[in-house]
């Protein structure tokens, strides 16, 4: 799995049509629903897929086609626009959803409260004494948008990462042409 970016761009192993990210660590904090993960760029997806082992025993292979993260892109400006990528990316854990926010407010509250007496000839009798307090007593419900801690997350790890990955990327490049490969 990976990210694609279909340009023309300059990097410093040269020329590619093909710049390809990968996710190659991640980092979970679920104290504070927090994902770290850093990622590496390549000339394209085939220099990356030859780093990956298939056995454990198999030695580490040389990293042939990584990339800087400077790149020239030259697909609106003939003389080119530097553009810097990061590779350590943080997302919480969330999703924005509508929540019933309740109102409150304070009110004078009146109840009566029985207690036991005795009258002149000394027979049990029953009163009532009024007592007055302030409470906070809902009075409405309003809806609003609130960023929920989604443990479900996890369940889709990788597509969330790279769904992350390419909107921050869409800030410097072409969302049309940034596409997540399975």
């Amino acid at each position: 799995m990976g990210l694609v970016i279909n340009l023309e761009l300059e990097t410093n192993r040269g020329p590619t049509k093909e710049l390809f990210f990968r996710i190659d660590s991640y980092r979970i904090n679920s104290t504070v629903n927090e994902v770290i993960f850093t990622t590496t760029t390549w000339l394209s997806k085939e220099y990356a897929d030859k780093t990956l082992r298939k056995y454990v025993e198999q030695p580490i292979q040389p990293s042939v086609g990584l990339v800087s993260n400077k790149v020239i892109d030259y697909s609106s400006d003939t003389n080119g626009r530097e553009i810097v990528t990061e590779n350590l990316y943080k997302l919480q854990m969330s999703k924005i959803s509508d929540v019933d926010e309740p109102i409150y407010e304070e009110k004078e509250i009146s109840k009566e409260h029985p207690y036991i007496s005795f009258d002149e000839e000394g027979n049990e009798i029953t009163l009532y004494r009024t007592v007055t307090t302030k409470e906070k007593v809902q009075v409405g419900v309003v809806k609003k948008n609130k960023e929920l801690v989604d443990y479900s997350f996890l369940d889709n790890l990788k597509l969330n990462c790279y769904s992350h990955l390419k909107k921050e990327l869409s800030k410097v490049f072409p969302e049309d042409n940034i596409k997540i490969e399975l």
